[in-house]
């Protein structure tokens, strides 16, 4: 039987995360043919990366999880390093020396040392290793532990400023093989690294089946994930302010409050809420609102889509604007100062246009990221990166 491990930086069901969520779901869809191990952090949270898990091996839904200690975490030495980014950023980070470079991925953490040397140690062990999201250590430093190739890259990518630190492009610009989750992701990484090979592959939505639409006092715009100003949380917060009609409508949230949501008429925060009232919350909405503009794939917008639910997205984030203009399934605004008129728009949307909207988006769902699709597009893929191991190509 064909062994895969999986890399990622958190894996708990406490972890809310887009690559954490993409781990464990392509580690199920290997699991049925394969034998998967998740090689993980013992954290649960990614502000500071505290161990809060012991470290050892723990089995979840028949797949076992392997976790190493965090030796480093966030601190704010990170953060200064951090805030010096953008300005290098902006020219390549060409003044960055390679040991700084690498001094800020491994300070932004996890850095679990014990995890580069397993790999090193084990990767005869595996017949193709799958590391999730390019950003942290985890991924920088184990990716070097093992054949390239035995290794496959999901990068998660958006064009932020750390993405343009030379020594990415360097180790990702080729070697391990790689799948995207979109067109537009794969187009940023032609841009950034010069790589544009792969394939696109995708992440399931498997929370597709239409739900029965939460009934409220007042028409809603719905947000769910983490809170805080990295997602466009307070841009969102002032077009609701601004939003012609405001009083007629709520703003909700759900998820990790990062921000410290106002205590304000129309406001409503609710918490982490389960997947039957988060479906049932998104198929009631009167929008569901992205603002996020750094996204690789957003499922939580096409979760909303596939109930039929217009979404309004930052234009900004390649991938968002492509799953607008591609499906017809709502709105993209080019800059902040747009929202409000677009929020009042699908407010007072015609029941017809509401219904086309959510008609379409949820076909392009539906055609594009069924789990059986995805699933067999994933284990081809394995296949054949284990089978070239094995052969030694």
């Amino acid at each position: 039987m064909t062994r895969v491990g999986v890399v990622v930086q958190r894996c708990h069901a406490s972890a809310v995360g887009g690559s954490e969520a993409l781990a464990w779901q392509y580690a199920r869809m290997l699991a049925q043919r394969h034998e998967v191990e998740v090689l993980t952090s013992t954290a649960t949270e990614h502000v500071r990366w505290d161990d809060a898990l012991p470290a050892g091996v723990e089995v979840r839904e028949g797949i076992a999880i392997r976790r190493f200690p965090v030796v480093i975490g966030r601190t704010p030495y990170w953060d200064a390093l951090y805030h010096r980014l953008p300005a290098a950023g902006a020219v390549g980070a060409t003044a960055w020396t390679e040991a700084l470079q690498d001094e800020f991925i491994r300070f932004q953490g996890p850095w679990c040392p014990a995890l580069v040397d397993w790999l090193r140690a084990q990767a005869g062990a595996y017949d193709a290793v799958v590391f999730c999201t390019y950003l942290y250590a985890t991924t920088y430093f184990g990716l070097r532990a093992v054949p390239a190739a035995k290794a496959i890259l999901v990068p998660t990518l958006h064009d932020e400023p750390a993405a343009h630190l030379p020594v990415f492009r360097r180790l990702y610009a080729g070697g391990a093989d790689c799948i995207w989750l979109t067109d537009a992701e794969r187009r940023i990484a032609e841009r950034i690294w010069g790589r544009g090979d792969g394939e696109v592959l995708g992440m399931a939505v498997e929370q597709t089946a239409p739900a029965e639409p939460e009934v409220r006092e007042r028409p809603y715009f719905l947000y769910c994930g983490r809170i805080e100003a990295g997602k466009g949380c307070d841009d969102l917060l002032q077009a609701f302010e601004r939003m012609p009609g405001r009083e007629r409508a709520s703003l909700v949230f759900t998820g990790a409050d990062h921000l410290g949501l106002p205590d304000a008429p129309g406001i409503e925060y609710l918490g982490f809420v389960d997947e039957d009232r988060k479906r049932a919350l998104m198929a009631g909405a009167a929008a569901f609102v992205m603002p996020s503009r750094y996204e690789s794939f957003s499922i939580v917008t096409l979760e909303a889509m596939a109930q039929r639910t217009p979404v309004l997205v930052n234009g900004a984030c390649e991938v968002l604007r492509d799953h607008v203009r591609a499906s017809g399934g709502g709105m993209c605004y080019d800059a902040p100062q747009e929202m409000p008129a677009m929020m009042a728009s699908l407010l007072g949307a015609s029941r017809a246009e509401r219904a086309r909207m959510g008609a379409a988006g949820r076909a392009y769902v539906i055609d594009r990221y069924r789990e059986e699709i995805v699933r067999e597009r994933l284990l081809r893929r394995i296949d054949a990166v284990a089978a070239r191991a094995r052969n030694g190509s």
